[in-house]
């Protein structure tokens, strides 16, 4: 998933205080209903992968519509999810846990509800049979500002060896990067299924699982800003009734919830959807969506020396669990 390129806190604060009447009219866009009494609501997702699976199976299987809501989905890319939030195009962004803390920073009031992937979820593929072998080798990665970036560090960490220690190369986009490993052009790169398969359809091998390990970061949140959040309670506690619906059907149903992942990935390899969700279910969706401020450390550690005020956002402050332990049942 791409997080939006850091800045400096003066050039998001000027956006920001763009926008902010923008934000105060469009806030209450989400009251309009449809002909059959449903909320509409508008709800960003930053990237076609499998961390979206159970916000996905909420609108295929019509949990959303069951809790009262008509619930549009735009998949806008993070450096326009987070603008797209703060002005009120979008109600909810599920958007990754860097951008949201960049944006604190930078003064925006917002609000991380729930965490969709609470972990990095990548493993790190190469053509060396053991992680210690990497030394001097290329890896490959998207750019500085995305979160396989920081999955490709810390997987190269994890491996007991400094960034330094490899020849890090940037390639642009996750297709770019899965391209490389598989012609040979660099020696290892993190990803995750459903490409993963045909890496190891290549004969390549997987060397650091950082989902398994269970490194937390939030790849990807469910965010809000804080006046809609004090606006719409009950529409929020209809938005996570559903997203408890999907989630447990997910964790559950491997055939609905490949059907559900194709279509949206546009895959129709089997083996790879199923591939994908043993990887999701087992390693990364977590039965409960609990946000946490561990979550949340590494993004702040990405953004150190790049974002003025970053040190200082409070992350316990930043979360508000509340409608996630309503949902879902947590004390």
């Amino acid at each position: 998933m791409k997080i939006r390129p850091v800045a400096r806190r003066g050039a998001i604060a000027v956006a920001l205080v763009t926008i902010a009447s923008a934000a105060l009219t469009a806030c209450g866009s989400s009251d309009d209903t449809t002909a059959d009494g449903l909320t509409k609501i508008t709800v960003s997702y930053s990237e076609k992968v499998a961390d979206y699976l159970p916000l996905w199976t909420a609108v295929d299987e019509g949990y959303f519509k069951q809790q009262g809501l008509d619930v549009k989905l735009v998949n806008l890319a993070s450096d326009k999810g987070f603008p797209a939030l703060i002005s009120g195009q979008v109600d909810i962004a599920a958007i990754g846990g860097t951008q949201i803390v960049s944006g604190k920073a930078a003064g925006a009031d917002v609000k991380i509800l729930a965490a969709a992937t609470p972990v990095l979820p990548f493993e790190l593929y190469a053509d060396v049979a053991s992680a210690s072998e990497l030394k001097g080798k290329k890896v490959g990665y998207t750019s500085k500002s995305g979160s396989q970036y920081v999955g490709t560090i810390q997987a190269i960490k994890a491996a007991g060896l400094k960034p330094s220690d490899v020849d890090l190369v940037p390639l642009g986009d996750v297709s770019n990067v899965n391209s490389a490993l598989l012609s040979g052009t660099i020696d290892a790169a993190a990803s995750h299924p459903p490409a993963t398969v045909k890496f190891e359809d290549a004969g390549l091998h997987d060397v650091v699982d950082l989902a398994k390990e269970a490194t937390p970061y939030m790849n990807v949140s469910y965010s809000a800003m804080s006046p809609y959040i004090k606006g719409h309670a009950d529409v929020l506690d209809k938005f996570f009734a559903a997203l408890k619906q999907s989630t447990d059907l997910v964790l559950s149903d491997e055939a609905k919830s490949t059907k559900i992942l194709g279509d949206y990935l546009g895959e129709d390899d089997q083996a790879a959807l199923n591939d994908a969700w043993k990887f999701y279910t087992s390693e990364v969706i977590k039965k409960v969506p609990l946000a946490e401020p561990d979550q949340l450390k590494l993004s702040v550690e990405s953004l150190e020396g790049s974002v003025q005020g970053v040190d200082n956002v409070d992350l316990n402050g930043l979360i508000d669990s509340t409608f996630v332990k309503k949902a879902f049942g947590v004390a």
